[in-house]
């Protein structure tokens, strides 16, 4: 699936996480493998307590990390491409 600006991003079940704002872990209870997260990845992880569009996502990454809105959008793509390939996040 092609990740665009009004993609809906979701947690999937098999993601556990510790906390991943305060931790910066999460743990994929499928495959029993923990992945580290970067700071970017901790604060986009802990927005998704609700499904969220790609596109409030960078907004909300944007402002907090005041970064500019194109890199925060680039940032949320490739965490939503890489967390929907490892089964950690539905995307519709």
């Amino acid at each position: 699936m092609q990740i665009k600006t009004v993609t809906t991003l979701r947690r999937s079940e098999r993601a556990a996480d510790s906390d991943a704002s305060e931790a910066g872990e999460l743990h994929d209870a499928d495959s029993g493998v923990t992945l580290r997260l970067n700071s970017t990845g901790a604060w986009i992880w802990a927005q998704l307590q609700q499904p969220r569009t790609v596109r409030e996502l960078a907004d909300g990454l944007a402002q907090h990390f005041e970064i500019d809105p194109s890199r925060a959008h680039d940032d949320v793509v490739a965490f939503a491409r890489e967390m929907t390939w490892r089964g950690l996040l539905a995307a519709s």
